[in-house]
């Protein structure tokens, strides 16, 4: 190539400055497109490097989630056979260099860079109808091309994330959803005697597989801080009695002894169900590695504002380099047990979450394989300013008589099977499968309450709801029933006009303590202090 024009060498000093104002506006690209995904990143990018790069010309191949281009001539978007014109001629010449490209709307001066986002490589050409300056401005556009790569791997990565987190919660879903009517089978089951044990089978597995789907999501959530902590004050023996309940039939099928110490002095301020489910996941652990007829213990020790909880068992134990990676995800402690057993190795690294978010630690010690494991949570304690919040007691039969609820679900097993686990605890109820026949029977029964499934066909249960409100008011209890539990999920509930929000399978236990509370025997509303 041949040395810039006498003019260009003239210019230097006032386009050196020239170039460190265009850097700055570079660096300012990064954040202008943080959380965007990699679509919105590129039109971002697109629209600002003519100016930044004082460019008619801007062409961009970056690498993505598929490999994106687009392009910008005299500052408008450059279409399809534009596009395909600039890659064409610009293909054979990717020196880096300052190079003269012939286009079918003129003559223009060319600089390329390679763009890299991890393992992926693009290019970025930047063209004027005037001479590009051959140090300046291959600056300029190599700095352009490094931040345009740093742009794309986050977004990239961010997009992976986003579509992990959909797969998850559609996956959530999908598998809640042949879940719901099983459960609720289970529950009208145990009212006959006579099917104890197809019962009792049904119910373990059917309560492993949602074990299973509720570690796979809670993974995703717990270890980013997205699960929302409904904070109360609680005696630990509550927590206890809760955790032994999650545990209790593996240990009772494995013949293990356990005994829990005493732990009514201790008051905790915390989630309920997180903290039972911390305490649930390590004895369900210490079940499953303790061959039959172990003993499983629960130690409690006092520590001035703190409690220790110590879960030890003398089952396979842990090696020595296992016990340095036991809390990381999809890690598991020996491979040698049945299918029912297994799970997905992310029960503790959602407990240690879990115990950190309730500003606790956990440790584990074990003197290596067959000679047991303790696992040892330290959690602060309180001096509770009110007494540990207890389940409200049943409501009886009669007054549940006059209590109408519309179950609204297009799975016709679960609609069905939801009315008559509600008929049997004493409800009125009817039934419909979409949301036409849902405000139609609505405007007929005129239920106290509805519970209605959210991925109904034509109207979801969102806009259903808000219809319901839109014709009938507030008078009405509404109950979201879906296989979305996030945090967003129950947000977008509450603004369509829902009072509660459940995660299938629904248990009817849950569905009747709701009803019991906010329709058959509600709680006046407090007065104001005079």
């Amino acid at each position: 190539m041949s040395a810039p024009p006498p003019d260009i060498a003239a210019e230097a000093p006032k386009r050196l400055q020239l170039c460190i104002r265009d850097l700055a506006t570079l660096n300012a690209l990064p954040s202008m497109c943080v959380g965007r995904t990699p679509d919105e990143a590129l039109d971002l990018v697109i629209d600002a490097l003519p100016t930044a790069l004082e460019c008619d010309l801007v062409y961009l191949s970056v690498p993505g989630l598929p490999a994106k281009e687009r392009g910008s001539l005299d500052r408008s978007a450059m279409g399809a056979s534009q596009l395909e014109e600039v890659r064409a001629v610009t293909a054979s010449d990717a020196d880096g260099g300052n190079a003269e490209v012939f286009l079918s709307t003129g003559k223009l001066w060319c600089i390329e860079a390679e763009i890299t986002a991890g393992a992926e490589h693009g290019r970025l050409v930047a063209g004027r109808r005037r001479p590009l300056h051959p140090e300046t401005d291959r600056v300029l556009v190599r700095t352009a091309a490094n931040i345009v790569g740093t742009i794309f791997q986050t977004a990239n990565v961010l997009e992976a994330a986003r579509r992990k987190d959909d797969f998850l919660a559609i996956l959530g879903h999908e598998l809640r959803n042949p879940l719901a009517p099983i459960m609720t089978a289970v529950e009208l089951l145990a009212r006959n005697p006579s099917a104890a044990r197809e019962r009792s089978i049904i119910d373990r597995h059917v309560r492993h597989l949602a074990r299973l789907v509720d570690d796979l999501l809670d993974i995703s959530r717990v270890t980013r801080g997205h699960v929302e902590l409904r904070r109360e004050y609680l005696s630990l023996s509550s927590i206890f009695e809760r955790a032994v309940e999650i545990a209790a039939p593996l240990a009772n099928r494995h013949r293990h002894t356990l005994t829990v110490a005493s732990a009514d002095n201790f008051t905790l301020l915390g989630d309920p169900v997180r903290l039972a489910q911390i305490f649930g996941n390590l004895l369900t652990n210490a079940a499953k590695f303790t061959p039959p007829g172990g003993r499983i213990d629960v130690v409690v020790e006092s520590a001035p504002g703190r409690v220790r909880v110590s879960v030890r068992d003398n089952g396979r134990g842990i090696g020595r380099g296992e016990l340095e990676r036991i809390f990381e995800p999809f890690v598991q402690a020996g491979r040698e047990r049945n299918e029912l057993q297994g799970g997905l190795g992310l029960g503790l690294a959602i407990v240690r979450t879990l115990v950190q978010r309730h500003g606790g630690s956990i440790s584990v010690h074990s003197d290596g394989p067959g000679r047991g494991a303790a696992f040892t949570v330290d959690l602060p304690t309180v001096v509770a300013t009110e007494g540990p919040k207890r389940e409200p007691a049943p409501q009886p039969s009669e007054a549940r008589a006059g209590v109408r609820v519309l179950v609204v679900d297009d799975e016709v097993d679960i609609a069905e099977l939801l009315s008559e686990a509600l008929q049997d605890e004493g409800f009125q109820t009817e039934i419909a499968h979409d949301a036409d026949a849902a405000l139609a029977r609505w405007r007929s029964f005129s239920p106290h309450a509805g519970v209605l499934d959210i991925g109904l066909p034509d109207l979801d249960g969102y806009e259903l709801a808000k219809t319901l409100r839109a014709e009938h008011g507030g008078g009405a209890t509404l109950i979201a029933a879906t296989g979305y539990g996030q945090a967003t999920d129950r947000l977008r509930a509450t603004d369509a006009g829902f009072n509660c929000h459940l995660v299938k399978p629904v248990s009817v236990h849950d569905l009747v303590v709701v009803l019991d509370e906010q329709v058959v025997a509600p709680k006046p509303p407090s007065r104001p202090a005079s």
